[in-house]
């Protein structure tokens, strides 16, 4: 009785200190992967305020710069086909700027961190399900 005892103490403990690794493990991802989320959340903010400005300010510089350009037109003479022609360049020369620092701020795989730890515990816990 007293070695059965002594087993299943010892399994006991075993038990536990494997808990204890398992619960120390998913709190160790856990603060990982809150730690990349908050910081995807505000390169994301980020991403899409630039976006948002991008779009604004280039929608702003349309109407604008078309308007300027009338005025323009009188003074040079130039006809209205080559004022639209000129507006529509610089337009498109900002858009593409703001949209190319915003896809920039946008891209990237998503926690790198959190899916590296991930992937490397999953590992080696199937390397001990082998073993054993």
């Amino acid at each position: 009785m007293a070695s059965s005892d002594s087993a299943l103490d010892r399994l006991e403990d075993y038990l536990r200190r494997i808990l204890r690794l398992i619960s120390l493990l998913v709190d160790m991802h856990l603060d990982i992967a809150l730690q990349e989320a908050n910081y995807e959340k505000r390169r994301l903010i980020g991403g899409f305020v630039m976006l948002g400005l991008g779009v604004g300010l280039l929608t702003m510089v349309l109407v604008l710069a078309q308007v300027l350009a009338l005025f323009f037109v009188h003074g040079l003479g130039l006809s209205w086909m080559v004022t639209l022609a000129i507006v529509g360049g610089v337009n498109l020369l900002l858009g593409i700027i703001f949209l190319m620092a915003a896809r920039l701020r946008l891209r990237g795989p998503m926690m790198v961190q959190t899916q590296a730890r991930l992937a490397r515990s999953l590992a080696l816990l199937r390397t001990r399900d082998r073993e054993i």
